[in-house]
């Protein structure tokens, strides 16, 4: 994605299409720490923008940026996380920044690093699940039953939470670990801390990824799409992974009289335990809802949402097409979609 910064660790290289490995794919910018510098570039055939540390773990010269920090005081993820932001990061805060790569391998490395991303307040991801920072109030969409631990370094944390099986309000934080081994209650999850602290949240093994298309070319065509995009997110059993920069294209085969009519696109990716048919459905009801008119084969609407893949399935039905038979012919759904990582 467009702005986003991603940190690869010397832990567990990703798993191939898992979310970290789709998180190095969409980066703006790589940054690997000494080592996973050449892991990187067996995986993805290129070197990432950057390596960073000591280097006393390179082995051939890396055809990339190379930044030596000698000092021992921090460790490599740590001389990383300090050069994304003093170099690559946008000063407005429009960039993403996100560790993957950072555990496995060596336990000791693990929880340091995981502690340094605390520290930083970045997010780590790891194929089973992910590290999110929390210093006030944080929500998250997950699965009910899914495994939230908390963690809270300062014992004299206070914390409240909905949505978990075992409530945080007044939880004395006798240790870091106390609060570890929880369970959402429902899919909407909040989490709110007067310390910097950070919550573990494993993904769902049976959730399947969906590949969204948008597009609008009428009316307020902005906020069509926020608005699309905010009710895919809120079906149920359903949570929103990530979505592409709003890019605005001409319209393709649409009737001559309509043709100045411009569409904005935009591409989002969605985890649900839905079927196919059942999130396709309810597309559709959400198109009626904002309403969609199809009196006129291609004509203006004010939100076109289409179902381009579905964790690879393939079929062909009346009801349902998949994968989308004309997506990769066109550059507007194919694009946003290289953004995120995901290739059709």
């Amino acid at each position: 994605m467009r702005g986003r910064v991603v940190i690869l660790a010397a832990g567990d290289f990703p798993k191939r299409d898992g979310e970290p490995w789709r998180l190095l794919r969409s980066a703006e910018h790589v940054v690997a720490c000494d080592s996973a510098a050449e892991s990187f570039r067996r995986a993805f055939r290129r070197w990432p923008d950057a390596v960073v540390g000591d280097m006393d773990s390179v082995g051939r010269t890396p055809h990339c940026r190379v930044v030596r920090v000698e000092d021992q005081n921090d460790n490599d993820l740590a001389k990383a996380i300090a050069f994304c932001r003093r170099e690559l990061m946008d000063k407005r805060g429009s960039h993403d920044l996100v560790i993957v790569g950072a555990t496995g391998r060596r336990e000791d490395h693990t929880i340091g690093n995981v502690y340094r991303a605390l520290d930083a307040e970045v997010r780590v991801a790891t194929d089973f699940g992910e590290f999110l920072p929390v210093h006030g109030r944080r929500f998250l969409k997950t699965w009910v039953g899914s495994g939230v631990s908390v963690f809270a370094p300062d014992p004299k944390t206070k914390m409240t939470s909905r949505g978990l099986a075992w409530k945080l309000d007044g939880v004395r934080f006798a240790n870091a670990y106390c609060a570890t081994l929880n369970r959402a209650s429902s899919e909407n999850v909040t989490v709110a801390s007067d310390r910097p602290a950070f919550i573990y949240v494993e993904r769902n093994p049976q959730a399947t990824r969906a590949a969204v298309s948008l597009g609008s070319n009428l009316g307020d065509r902005a906020a069509c799409l926020r608005r699309a995009l905010k009710a895919l997110a809120a079906l149920p059993h359903t949570r929103l992974v990530d979505a592409s920069e709003v890019e605005e294209t001409e319209g393709v085969d649409v009737p001559a009289q309509f043709a100045e009519l411009k569409f904005l696109n935009q591409a989002a990716l969605f985890e649900t335990t839905l079927t196919a048919h059942e999130f396709s459905r309810e597309m559709h009801r959400i198109e009626n809802a904002m309403g969609r008119v199809r009196t006129v084969r291609n004509g203006p609407r004010t939100i076109d949402i289409d179902l381009v893949d579905f964790g690879g399935a393939r079929m062909e039905e009346p009801e349902l097409t998949l994968p989308h038979p004309r997506a990769r012919e066109r550059a507007f759904v194919t694009n946003p979609l290289r953004s995120l990582g995901v290739e059709i």
